[in-house]
């Protein structure tokens, strides 16, 4: 007869679908759902009983917008997540990763707008970042004792202080030379190609540069022209990925960059 991993008794399960919870045995086998009972199985058909009674049984939640870049770092466990019933996080969200920008450049995208001090991210970045490229980053994050899975977004804004270094990425009348397009769109194809969810982009001008080089200057990915996103956007086509975007309110604005106007923000438009 099957032999399963684990049995869970007796426990509410929600089993996702949205449909009523019932009191329910559940079989897992390889880390999934093997098989359902409602009546009572045979105890000795797995390795593992778990009593479940009184607990709620249901799949893992998808925590899909955090901003653990810094935390995965020094605290890969992400304990207090998984203690809620998450097993999957994304990262990378709203232009700012810490793939591939220099410590001090990915802290200064990062803090100020996420409200958490620079004091404090700056000296881990500093001890423990020494990729400046999606393989790095990935092999980085491989070696360490993650507690859920995590997915990624490659950071527009982090992409392009990899590239052009904060000044130059925060500089309205600077638009990316053929060489640094070009070695953007190439850090994003080896990010898609090792597994990474997309691109993020941020357009709302009001989330700010921290430090003081480039202090209170709004993000580097509301700098960009339409030209550039319209090229990594090929890129997102390419490989079938995602173009998570937060786009600016629909307000009149002089600037070139895509951010003076609404708009999707979507790969496939």
């Amino acid at each position: 007869m099957t032999r399963y991993d684990s049995l869970i008794l007796g426990g509410r399960y929600f089993d996702g679908t949205g449909g009523p919870s019932s009191i329910a045995h559940i079989a897992i086998r390889d880390g999934r759902v093997e098989r359902v009972f409602n009546s009572e199985p045979d105890l000795s058909l797995a390795d593992r009983v778990i009593d479940a009674e009184g607990c709620w049984v249901m799949p893992g939640f998808l925590d899909t917008h955090t901003h653990y870049d810094a935390e995965l770092i020094v605290s890969p466990s992400l304990s207090e997540s998984v203690r809620h019933g998450v097993t999957t996080v994304l990262i990378g969200s709203c232009s700012l990763s810490m793939v591939c920008s220099d410590a001090e450049d990915a802290s200064d995208i990062f803090t100020r707008v996420e409200t958490v001090p620079r004091e404090k991210v700056l000296p881990i970045l500093q001890q423990h970042k020494s990729w400046r490229t999606p393989s790095g980053w990935l092999s980085f994050i491989r070696q360490q004792p993650l507690g859920p899975n995590v997915i990624s977004f490659l950071g527009h804004s982090d992409l392009r202080v990899g590239v052009m270094g904060l000044n130059r990425a925060t500089d309205r009348k600077v638009t990316p030379t053929s060489e640094e397009m070009g070695r953007m769109e190439q850090l994003l194809a080896e990010a898609l190609q090792l597994g990474f969810l997309g691109l993020s982009t941020m357009c709302l001008k009001w989330d700010k540069v921290d430090g003081d080089r480039e202090w209170s200057k709004s993000l580097p990915s509301t700098y960009a022209r339409w030209r550039e996103v319209s090229r990594l956007n090929r890129l997102l086509r390419r490989y079938g990925r995602v173009h998570q975007a937060r786009p600016m309110l629909p307000i009149r604005s002089r600037s070139p960059s895509i951010c003076g106007r609404p708009w999707a923000g979507f790969a496939n438009r």
